[in-house]
């Protein structure tokens, strides 16, 4: 029922041999510790470099059997989807072939199916309940670190499920990344641009996000993470600490996490629960955190956001629930999850303007306004809501038409010279150009989400010719979008 670490590796492999022009085997620096090799595969089509990426990571925990096969089965699903030019159907959930086409043309998504094979074949051999890798650990008969606590984010305080003991289930190892299995994994995050990651495991059936080592707070920025003592093989000092998380980045997490709560309710209902990772376990050293983590840590780093998949429900007993006897539709609706987070991970704005115009002052005059002006009140971070739930259904359009993106592009580009200088006017004739195109893009779309938006870019922009861009922008961040009817 359940494939092989070789059976895995085939399935790579083949895709690699078939498609090469849309995937590309990778294989990672390290081999496991008792001394196989470990593989990645990168699925992109169409042309362009410096593209965002996704890294979809499984088999962490040896005895989560279904995940790598889900996530196997997931690059084939894309391939076909995209070659043949077909809907991804999964259950009740269709997934338009056209949504595949924009996922592979403007993303680079890389999945590392297995990354401990070593403890996989050990759970198809001999204990199908094994969690670690197979390191044995010196000075002990115990073998096996937990390779989703030895990742560098406060390794070895030990909160909740985590222990400095060898022989325990959640051994955090000798050393933070002592394992080369873990290495891999941070190699992948150091070598690619990867801007969203998600950790997939069983079961509970959520959807986690950080902290995992404590409760998240928005409003002190003294309080990070990096100030902590690590390897104390003690909890944190004090029980009322909380992680600083900032506004934007706290709000992107909860909105993209409901996404992928809906995206696999659509497949057959279940109602996955979106929290933060305290919420389950309480830990430390976790991929995921580590992966977010990292450019606080370390300025040089990219800003990825990082997830947590818990698939499937109890079953009443521990072996069903980690490898059920019938994995089908959890791997289903685990797929629509990690598509939701590819599909969120594009971000239109970067997607058209980079792709049509080739370049990328204008854009990041663009980010610099969301960041630096709307992300900083309530009424702000309601406008950045508000693109984020339509580009969805408008990229879909804009990218299927060239004129279209062109007069988007056009238009991305007139907005960043505008957000560039707080002192320059909107007038008659830009404030028209962007009604029109809404109304192009509203007209095509058919969407309930799109004509929600279209609606409340309408409204603010009644009576704000003439105004100067920094009188328009205190509009935005003074109130929110209002809604038809309201």
């Amino acid at each position: 029922m359940y494939r092989t670490v070789a059976q895995l590796d085939l399935v790579t492999q083949q895709l690699a041999q078939s498609f090469p022009q849309h995937c590309t085997r990778i294989q990672l620096p390290e081999a496991s510790v008792q001394g196989r090799p470990v593989h990645a595969l990168r699925l992109r089509a169409g042309t362009g470099e410096g593209r965002r990426g996704v890294l979809l990571l499984g088999g962490v925990h040896a005895r989560e059997l279904m995940n790598p096969d889900m996530l196997v089965e997931l690059a084939v699903h894309l391939v076909a989807s995209y070659r043949n030019g077909t809907d991804l159907v999964l259950g009740a959930r269709v997934w338009p072939a056209q949504d595949v086409r924009v996922m592979l043309e403007t993303l680079d998504v890389y999945v590392l199916p297995c990354s401990n094979p070593d403890g996989r074949h050990h759970v198809m051999t001999v204990d199908d309940m094994w969690r670690k890798n197979r390191r044995v650990n010196q000075g002990t008969s115990c073998v096996g670190v937990d390779l989703n606590r030895n990742a560098d984010l406060l390794w070895g305080v030990t909160e909740g499920q985590t222990s400095c003991a060898a022989c325990a289930e959640t051994f955090v190892g000798p050393a933070s990344f002592s394992e080369p299995e873990s290495r891999n994994v941070r190699h992948m995050l150091d070598t690619y641009r990867i801007d969203c990651f998600v950790d997939v495991h069983s079961y509970s059936e959520l959807v986690l996000y950080p902290w995992g080592h404590a409760q998240t707070q928005t409003t002190d920025p003294t309080k990070r993470f990096p100030a902590l003592a690590t390897g104390t093989c003690k909890p944190l000092p004090d029980s009322s600490y909380r992680e600083y998380m900032t506004p934007q980045d706290l709000q992107r997490f909860t909105t993209v996490a409901q996404r992928i709560v809906a995206a696999i309710a659509d497949v057959r209902g279940r109602v996955y629960t979106a929290e933060p990772g305290k919420g389950l376990y309480g830990t430390t050293g976790t991929n995921s955190d580590y992966a977010y983590g990292r450019h606080i840590a370390d300025g040089t780093k990219r800003k990825t956001y990082g997830y947590t998949f818990e698939t499937g429900p109890w079953m009443g007993n521990a072996p069903d629930s980690f490898h059920p006897p019938d994995p089908e539709p959890i791997k289903r609706e685990a797929e629509s999850g990690a598509l939701a987070l590819i599909q969120q991970c594009i971000c239109a704005i970067e997607l058209i303007g980079t792709q049509v115009l080739g370049r990328r002052d204008e854009i990041d005059a663009l980010r610099r306004v969301r960041d630096r002006v709307l992300a900083t009140t309530e009424a702000g971070r309601e406008w950045i809501r508000l693109f984020e739930r339509i580009q969805g259904p408008a990229v879909r359009v804009i990218t299927a038409d060239e004129s279209l993106a062109r007069m988007v592009a056009d238009g991305i580009a007139r907005a960043g010279r505008l957000a560039a200088d707080d002192t320059s006017r909107l007038d008659r004739e830009t404030i028209s150009e962007v009604l029109r195109l809404l109304g192009e893009i509203e007209e095509r779309a058919a969407s309930a989400e799109i004509s929600a938006g279209s609606f409340a870019v309408r409204d603010v922009l009644e009576g704000a010719h003439e105004q100067t861009v920094g009188q328009f922008l205190g509009q935005l961040v003074s109130r929110g979008p209002r809604v038809a009817g309201a």
